[in-house]
């Protein structure tokens, strides 16, 4: 029966490996995003992302999104994808555009680190929206594929070392 497990110890070293390869860059800002909702062009909320702890401003890729709901709480707007300012440092926007009104706007993220920042905005009648923002980012889905990748091929190796070991024993 030992013989079946004798590789386990390099299999989990492995797997530690890969989880905590990609932790590295977040971990030397802290463990916190702070969102400060800046304003809004022709109803595209902004808002500019700092490191809680030294208020650095997040450079890394960001997976977070803004959700809305409007002043009387009958609309509600979003889940939205954050997307990068072209030329703003740390400023994040969204593809959508809220509609006239007084809206309480949440802004959460999941990636490098968890987030949240809130405010209420007015978006005046007539604002009218600028040219749309494009949503193609060239480094978040590159991130994700990676790692879908990283940990389908540590399953396949996993699978390997076991299916090997319980032929050899």
């Amino acid at each position: 029966m030992r013989k079946h497990f004798a590789a386990l110890p390099a299999v989990i070293a492995l797997c530690g490996a890969v989880v905590l390869g990609t932790a590295g860059s977040a971990a030397a800002h802290g463990d916190t995003i702070d969102f400060r909702i800046s304003g809004q062009d022709g109803g595209h909320v902004r808002t500019v992302a700092s490191w809680d702890n030294d208020g650095d401003p997040v450079t890394e890729t960001l997976s977070a999104t803004l959700s809305a709901v409007s002043a009387d709480g009958r609309r509600t707007a979003g889940p939205w994808r954050l997307v990068e300012v072209p030329g703003g440092t740390a400023t994040f926007t969204t593809a959508e555009a809220l509609p006239a009104g007084r809206w309480k706007v949440s802004v959460e993220s999941g990636f490098p680190a968890l987030g949240r920042g809130e405010a209420t905005m007015t978006v005046p009648d007539g604002a009218a929206p600028k040219a749309a923002i494009a949503t193609h980012s060239s480094s978040g889905p590159t991130v994700w594929l990676w790692s879908a990748a990283a940990a389908a091929t540590l399953v396949a190796v996993c699978a390997a070392v076991f299916l090997v070991s319980r032929r050899r024993g």
